[in-house]
């Protein structure tokens, strides 16, 4: 697509001067939390100001396209062209200053994905995906950009896997999902941050990542980026997924993998 390149650019831009933002704010007290939704999902004072930052910055240079946010919904205009902001994934985190939090920005075109860009600003590093064209890791501290490949493990009890409960807010099935998978691999852990624990198998730090009822800001970006370097996304089950079936404001169970591990889940047993 002939204007990649300014899609690209703006995404980066707008990911690095939400991340500042968020930066600069990270160790401040006072009325943070501003509410609480659920026991996995707060939020906070900077979810709006960076869902701002980066809805200003579509409205400004691309003021015809749709986009989807966590904090604002679905704003439809032109149809073919959707951005998916993730404005601050890992709000809990961010709030307990823990720096596992993210912004996670992706362009969907005709339902499929284009670019995504992960930036994570406490830890010094930026995901970037594109469609056909490889996903890279750049480290911003060294100032040094990678090649991001999924991970050779293959066997089940040598695998890392992370978890993000997504939307779920039935603990009964979270619980039989860590029961069914924990005694088989070598860890299992959660970040809190879908977007990172998606990169982490992009980049072949983990070999597995399960999510459930999740919202599609936050995994456009990661998903992307996932396939891009090798990975699959697929169903608990085990079966496929295809671009058509994640659509804005529908929640899907995920487990991403490297391609190479196998695990599933019988939906039956999980309810």
């Amino acid at each position: 697509m002939k204007d990649m390149n300014k899609f690209l650019k703006f995404a980066i831009d707008v990911a690095e001067k939400t991340g500042k933002k968020l930066y600069a704010s990270f160790r401040e007290e006072g009325s943070l939390i501003r509410r609480q939704k659920t026991n996995q999902e707060f939020k906070t004072t900077y979810d709006q100001i960076a869902d701002k930052i980066i809805k200003d910055s579509i409205e400004k240079h691309f003021p015809h396209h749709s986009y989807l946010t966590e904090e604002t919904g679905l704003v439809e205009k032109e149809k073919d062209f959707l951005w998916i902001i993730d404005p601050l994934d890992g709000t809990s985190n961010f709030a307990d200053h823990n720096p596992f939090f993210s912004i996670s920005i992706a362009l969907w075109h005709k339902g499929k994905p284009l670019l995504g860009v992960i930036e994570a600003p406490m830890l010094k590093e930026r995901f970037i995906a594109l469609a056909g064209e490889g996903a890279y890791r750049y480290d911003l501290l060294r100032k040094k950009k990678s090649r991001a490949r999924v991970s050779k493990i293959s066997k089940l009890e040598d695998s890392y896997f992370v978890y993000c409960e997504g939307g779920e807010r039935d603990k009964r099935r979270m619980a039989k999902i860590y029961a069914k998978i924990y005694p088989k691999v070598r860890e299992f852990r959660k970040l809190g941050s879908g977007a990172l624990e998606l990169a982490w198998v992009g980049t072949g730090r983990a070999e597995g990542h399960i999510t459930t009822e999740t919202n599609l800001w936050d995994i456009a970006a990661g998903i992307l980026f996932v396939k891009e370097a090798g990975g699959k996304i697929l169903h608990l089950d085990g079966s496929p997924c295809h671009w058509q079936e994640f659509v804005p404001l529908k929640k899907i169970d995920l487990l991403t993998t490297n391609g190479k591990v196998k695990t599933t889940f019988n939906y039956a047993q999980l309810r």
